[in-house]
């Protein structure tokens, strides 16, 4: 008999409360504090949470204190966002770092929905079970609601998330989904990314010190250039002690954008489809054992693929002063006491060890068609 289940868990991660969503197939987690999707677990591969979970123990972000909190988690306008992180977290109003006259108003970095306390407004216990939960965002003045389902029986998560701006002001916002993977789904050498990119970008030289990539350099996906002549493809992730940031277009010429994330040796594919009219950049940032500040302190692995309206993460300013990169706008408009919605799947999905990678994705009559590297369709 097929089954879902709500449940309030009062330590899903480092004694922090939250929500999980249970089906046959398995179950998908989230945290009050921050909103963060955390866990996202398949019954078939019981061992694996594709979601990256920080090396250190993280707390409530609305616990955080600068002069209790900063030597374990780094100061403002960092340390707060950090001291909660989680898995699929989400950037919003901003993507970046607040300017110093917000830091010095108590603003954190990638806006107030990763730094504050979320709280549950509706369970659904029938037909496509599960929660409304959101945010209100004082600074911002705006309200942010995420609606998060799953299919009974299929490995399927359905969100949608709805901001209101309930000021007379029209508002510039940058909206991006901070998907961020971690071990053991993130492996060297046997992960692969796919996405329907094609002009990228390489971020300035002060991202890192140790990029490997040549800085600001424009690239087609997904070879990237490389500091040393050559070029790097960024579909794997390689061994070594770097850390870098390229911000890649999905192809204009699409409608459904995606990112396909799998690991063949463990037999799992994690992907996410969205439409491009919503989410136009896809961010990949890569850590691999360079940040030594706390709370990274050199032990950090971690890969992210950041479906969004913007993108580098910069502050507000400079977000809307840049203007258009290859000819896209790098934010949208929220307008004055309005709301907008965008919409994305995750679907999780059985692949084998010879499994190449993914070339297309496409929906049909609610259908995820998934076209893989070597012809076969895979529904």
């Amino acid at each position: 008999m097929p089954f879902a289940l709500i449940q309030h868990v009062g330590d899903m991660l480092d004694q922090r409360p939250g929500l999980c969503i249970r089906g046959d197939w398995g179950h998908v987690s989230v945290l009050l504090g921050g909103g963060h999707i955390c866990q996202l677990v398949s019954n078939k591969h019981p061992g694996i949470n594709p979601l990256w979970r920080p090396q250190w123990d993280t707390i409530d972000p609305e616990q955080y204190s600068s002069e209790k909190h900063r030597a374990e988690y780094g100061p403002p306008p960092d340390g707060r966002l950090l001291s909660g992180i989680a898995g699929h977290s989400l950037s919003f109003d901003i993507f970046g770092p607040p300017s110093r006259e917000e830091t010095e108003a108590g603003l954190s970095t990638h806006g107030e929905a990763p730094a504050v306390p979320w709280q549950l407004f509706h369970k659904f216990e029938t037909n496509y079970p599960g929660v409304e939960y959101g945010a209100r965002l004082p600074a911002a003045q705006i309200d942010f609601r995420r609606n998060l389902r799953i299919d009974r029986t299929q490995p399927v998560v359905y969100c949608q998330e709805t901001a209101r701006n309930f000021s007379p002001v029209d508002r510039p916002v940058c909206w991006n989904e901070h998907v961020t993977i971690g071990p053991p789904f993130l492996e060297c050498e046997a992960t692969i990314v796919d996405m329907p990119a094609k002009q990228a970008k390489v971020s300035p030289s002060s991202y890192s010190e140790a990029m490997m990539l040549v800085p600001d350099a424009c690239f087609e996906w997904p070879n990237a250039p490389t500091q040393g002549g050559r070029s790097h493809n960024l579909r794997t992730t390689p061994d070594g002690c770097y850390g870098r940031y390229t911000a890649q277009l999905i192809d204009p010429a699409v409608n459904t954008g995606y990112v396909a994330i799998s690991n063949p040796r463990v037999g799992l594919l994690v992907l996410y489809v969205f439409r491009r009219s919503d989410f136009p950049w896809v961010g990949n940032w890569e850590e691999r054992f360079c940040r030594t500040t706390a709370p990274w302190n050199g032990k950090t692995f971690c890969r992210g693929l950041e479906f969004s309206s913007t993108p580098f993460a910069v502050p507000r300013r400079q977000t809307i002063s840049q203007g258009p990169l290859f000819n896209e706008a790098t934010y949208r408009w929220l307008p004055a006491n309005s709301e907008i919605a965008v919409r994305f799947l995750t679907l999780l999905v059985d692949i084998p060890q010879d499994f190449q990678g993914v070339d297309q994705v496409s929906i049909k009559s609610g259908n995820a068609i998934i076209l893989t590297r070597g012809f076969t369709d895979k529904p």
